[in-house]
């Protein structure tokens, strides 16, 4: 960089330290005139317009800065080096291209995305963090900046960083994301309210609008504001009737009834060569459930089957997101794994101090057990506030698996047990910390109900000694049926195969079976079926060995109103009724795999419930 150059940027630094943003930003336009290429102007002209809040500008000279990027063949060579998976030089091209500029974005987002790609999302994070004070206006890295965030486990900070960015750059793509990110975590109030923020920005864009109206149907839905979340299904299908996800919304409301034309109009886009094959599965699964009324369950099966297979067939040949295949053979030694890692040796020490904060209660089980009404009836409960799926404490057991990694030198189901209490204190109160976002009733007690956290009960007893852990448990094949009617977007593969369902039910009962041999009493357990037809008894009973005493408002919990998220969210707003139990019975003959997969020893064990 030319001495000239230098000079001028101590003077515009000084000039916007002394409070003459204006005239700092005006020598460097005038600079600029006289030198169009001039990379390390253009990202300083972009920070002071950020800093005096001129966003559009901002952005303008940071795009002009891209395009006067010096070193772009150096890039080029970074992606060369990634391509091959030469991660080390990439990292060093971009080490060295940041000491000849600083806070360049491209070498920022290699080594973000390298940080990411190895795992440390914290590191990635911090880094993409320090960037803006070079580059604050590169909507890039601030895209990456809310990922990271995520990643590591930071979704408050996440949500500030997606605000942060629909800021600076206020477009429909932006306000999407930050609808996308408010959304996942719970923030529904105001992402209703930015609903209309987008729907101005979607302007005449069909298939945005749709996008506005479907998020506006889900939010209303987890409200518990039915007809309008209806009307805005229909309002998306209207713009664009290919949207599946907003057919999904409807069946998934459980109680809507399709018309005769909606039903052939579903029929007909299922054959259609427009949509994607995941847009079918969804579709397929909106359509089987309309099917799904009493008289005719052959149909309705058969239905439902035609939807599993290509849900099935999307996430094996497209759906990275939806993680890989469920494989029997691994899952099972997935939980002898855990089973062995967690000994009554491991589960010993425990955090020196109880974390400060709320009591966590975590409710975890299979999806489709009936923890969306048992967290429905402890929310009820003045001492209760209920959150969500939290996806707190799986990001917690990857700090803690660092924790073995990095200080103990070995694998997480190797090293738990040696982790010291000290450590285990803190993240007892890093899961207190981080879950703070999903929290606003100030309640003493507080609800956890992600399922598939029945997989880390042994670490929720050492961090979190005090929480409350509670098992609700629902007849395997009533459960089997309700997982295989279900539509996941994400994070439930088994339920694609009634043979993995019974395969996947059967490995959580060893492992709760574990936890209740080395943890003996630690684990609450609730039958669902007893819940239903013994609310009174059932719900006292648990109120007691939490430690809370009885309100009546438990039992009218469909009265109370909060926002639910999950696929029970209308039917938690129901009085109790044993509708649930022993559905089975009418399609016994449709699951002969899934009764083969669970076996004999498993059915009888809950014969008696339903």
């Amino acid at each position: 960089m030319p001495e000239t150059n230098e000079a001028l940027l101590e003077t515009v630094d000084r000039l916007a330290h002394e409070g003459q943003g204006v005239e700092a930003i005006a020598q460097l336009k005038a600079a600029l005139a006289r030198q169009p290429r001039a990379f390390s102007l253009w990202l300083r002209l972009s920070r002071l317009h950020y800093e005096a809040g001129e966003f559009r500008d901002a952005l303008t000279a940071m795009r002009k800065a891209e395009r006067a990027d010096p070193m772009p063949e150096g890039f080029t060579q970074i992606q060369q080096a990634i391509q091959s998976r030469r991660y080390e030089d990439a990292r060093a091209m971009a080490e060295a291209m940041l000491e000849k500029v600083p806070g360049h974005p491209r070498a920022v987002f290699t080594l973000a995305h390298l940080a990411r790609a190895r795992g440390d999302h914290e590191k990635a994070a911090a880094q993409l963090s320090d960037s803006f004070s070079h580059a604050p206006a590169n909507p890039v890295l601030r895209e990456l900046h809310i990922s990271a965030l995520e990643d590591s486990g930071n979704y408050a900070a996440a949500v500030e960083a997606a605000r942060d960015l629909a800021q600076l750059d206020d477009s429909f793509g932006t306000i999407h994301r930050l609808l996308t990110v408010l959304l996942r975590y719970g923030q529904n109030e105001e992402a209703l309210a930015l609903c209309d923020r987008a729907e101005v920005l979607a302007a005449n864009d069909a298939r945005a609008l749709s996008e506005v109206f479907l998020m506006r149907g889900q939010l209303l839905r987890i409200l518990g504001i039915k007809g309008a979340s209806i009307e805005a299904f229909h309002e998306s299908l209207r713009l664009y009737p290919a949207q599946a996800a907003a057919w999904w919304g409807l069946a998934d409301l459980k109680t809507y009834g399709f018309t005769d034309n909606e039903k052939a109009a579903m029929r007909e886009l299922l054959t259609s060569s427009g949509i994607n094959r995941q847009q079918k599965a969804q579709m397929a699964f909106a359509f089987a459930r309309a099917a799904d009324t009493p008289g005719d369950q052959a149909r309705a099966m058969k239905a439902y089957t035609s939807a599993n297979t290509l849900q099935a067939s999307f996430a094996q040949n497209e759906g990275r997101a939806l993680g890989p295949r469920f494989d029997r053979a691994q899952f099972s030694a997935a939980i002898k794994r855990l089973e062995q890692g967690f000994d009554r040796a491991a589960l010993k020490v425990q955090a020196g101090r109880t974390a400060a904060g709320p009591t966590p209660i975590f409710i975890l089980g299979l999806p489709r057990s009936g923890s969306t009404l048992l967290e429905q009836i402890l929310a009820s409960h003045s001492q209760v506030e209920g959150t969500m799926e939290l996806p707190v404490l799986p990001s917690i057991k990857r700090r803690a698996h660092k924790v073995c990694a990095d200080t103990l030198g070995g694998d997480y189901l190797d090293k738990i047990g040696q982790i010291p209490a000290a450590d285990l204190t803190v993240l007892g109160q890093q899961y207190i910390n981080d879950s703070a976002m999903f929290r606003a009733e100030g309640a003493p007690y507080f609800t956890d109900k992600l399922p598939h956290n029945f997989e880390h009960v042994g670490l929720i007893h050492k961090m979190l000694p005090h929480a409350i852990i509670i098992d609700v448990r629902r007849n395997p094949l009533d459960c089997g049926l309700s997982l295989y009617k279900q539509y996941f977007a994400s994070g439930v593969g088994f339920s694609y195969d009634l043979g993995d369902i019974g395969a996947y039910y059967n490995g959580y009962l060893s492992l709760m079976d574990h936890w209740d041999k080395v943890l003996p009493g630690r684990v609450h357990r609730v039958n669902y079926e007893e819940l239903v037809t013994e609310p009174d008894r059932v719900i006292r009973g648990l109120l007691e060995s939490i430690g809370l005493g009885f309100e009546s408002a438990c039992l009218s919990f469909h009265e109370t109103e909060r926002a639910v998220r999950t696929a029970s969210s209308e039917q938690v707003r129901q009085p109790l009724n044993s509708a649930g139990i022993g559905q089975w019975r009418a399609v016994e003959s449709y699951l002969t795999e899934l009764k083969d997969s669970l076996g004999e020893k498993t059915l009888a064990r809950f014969s008696r419930l339903g």
